[in-house]
């Protein structure tokens, strides 16, 4: 398969909206973003037998954002 691992050192995601991150509509971005970025790509992710997945950190000085794609390789 394979595998698309995506870091920042941002600020992180906070923990209180971790939970929504890949619900349909869910944004922070008020009038800039629809909230489906995420829903979308996991969804095209999960229908190809894939997996997406995060973690994150908010700590002063190791803060910062990991995504990891995964898609497995289709055997024909």
């Amino acid at each position: 398969g394979a595998r698309v691992t995506i870091h920042d050192r941002g600020t992180g995601i906070p923990e209180n909206v971790r939970d929504k991150l890949f619900d349909p509509f869910f944004t922070t971005k008020d009038l800039k973003g629809s909230g489906l970025g995420l829903w979308v790509s996991r969804t095209l992710v999960v229908k190809h037998q894939g997996t997406i997945r995060f973690r994150s950190c908010t700590g002063p000085g190791k803060s910062g954002t990991t995504f990891e794609v995964f898609l497995p390789t289709t055997l024909v």
